[in-house]
């Protein structure tokens, strides 16, 4: 209420000084710049209470814009962190299948005659590097020295002698459970 008073006040104190500053100048061309001024300031003082107004809201909404920015900017961030994290880990499983491609190849062909042409890994969701293994998916293939002979692929879901001792071969040479092992075996005639 008190504003409301003092705003009142201010109109009525300005409007008898308008009066009085007219009453003492003389009629001429001064007059109307005079009386230009005067109506200005009139305008402003009548709308001084909502200048005061917006002039508090103002930082607030700078503020509240500011705010927004940051977090728009930290989710950007986040969203990197974790397309940063996903091609990082795509690319560990990469090296770790061509590490363990390198490690058992040598061995594989010179005791079972079959070479590995694909290696597939299955990890934990987990933020540890490396990742904790579950499964790997071994592709093997009889390798041949002749001429190119049609390929034909058996799967069979259920493991095979020959496929349990290659899964023993593989696990003791890469250091992990045998039951994390898959083999696939293709077979050409």
């Amino acid at each position: 209420m008190g504003l409301l008073t003092e705003w009142i006040s201010h109109i009525i104190t300005f409007i008898l000084l308008a009066v009085v500053i007219e009453l003492i100048l003389p009629n001429g061309s001064f007059q109307k710049y005079v009386k230009m001024v005067v109506g200005l300031l009139f305008i402003f003082i009548l709308f001084s209470p909502l200048l005061r107004l917006f002039h508090g809201d103002v930082n607030t909404w700078f503020a509240s814009i500011q705010q927004q920015q940051n977090a728009t900017l930290e989710n950007d961030i986040e969203k990197k962190k974790k397309e940063i994290q996903a091609s990082q880990r795509a690319y560990i499983l990469e090296q770790m299948a061509v590490q363990l491609k390198n490690i058992a190849s040598e061995e594989l062909m010179r005791t079972y005659g079959l070479t590995v042409t694909d290696i597939s890994l299955t990890i934990a969701e987990s933020e540890q590097i490396p990742p904790q293994i579950e499964a790997i998916t071994v592709e093997l293939a009889e390798e041949t020295t002749s001429v190119v002979k049609p390929i034909r692929i058996q799967s069979s879901p259920e493991m095979t002698e020959q496929h349990e001792d290659i899964a023993r071969f593989l696990a003791q040479m890469w250091g992990v459970d045998q039951q994390m092992i898959t083999i696939h075996l293709e077979r050409r005639e």
